[in-house]
């Protein structure tokens, strides 16, 4: 397998930013005037986003579809939904992690995994 550069992981991390920063106004927009209703439909978009197109026939999410990436197990087989949706709440503990040290993991680790791919045990592959 050939796994993710380092170049290609923080833009993937960029473009995704992008996208869950209009997910998270959309939720807001949605939500109306009550704040919590608009963040969980924002929360639950994002979800949707990360887990369902991971683990879909793309395997990938729009970053993964534009650096030509896509997320997989150790094996290099496709992941589940709920292995997706693993992945993804994981994310949020790579967040909170100090200086966002579990993403930043990718920069050193032999197969470039964030703590999040550790903990799910997936990586992010080149295609082809």
């Amino acid at each position: 397998m050939r796994y993710a550069s380092r170049l290609q992981r923080l833009g993937g991390w960029l473009i995704e930013l992008v996208v869950v920063a209009v997910l998270l106004a959309l939720g807001l927009i949605l939500g109306g005037s009550s704040y919590f209703a608009g963040f969980l439909i924002a929360l639950t978009a994002i979800w949707l986003y990360f887990a369902g197109l991971e683990s879909s026939s793309l395997q990938s999410t729009l970053s993964g579809r534009i650096l030509g990436l896509r997320v997989t197990d150790l094996k290099g087989e496709p992941i589940s939904f709920n292995r997706a949706t693993l992945r993804h709440f994981a994310m949020y503990f790579s967040a909170v992690t100090p200086f966002a040290i579990g993403y930043l993991m990718a920069f050193w680790t032999k197969r470039r995994q964030t703590l999040h791919d550790y903990v799910t045990s997936t990586v992010v592959v080149k295609n082809g």
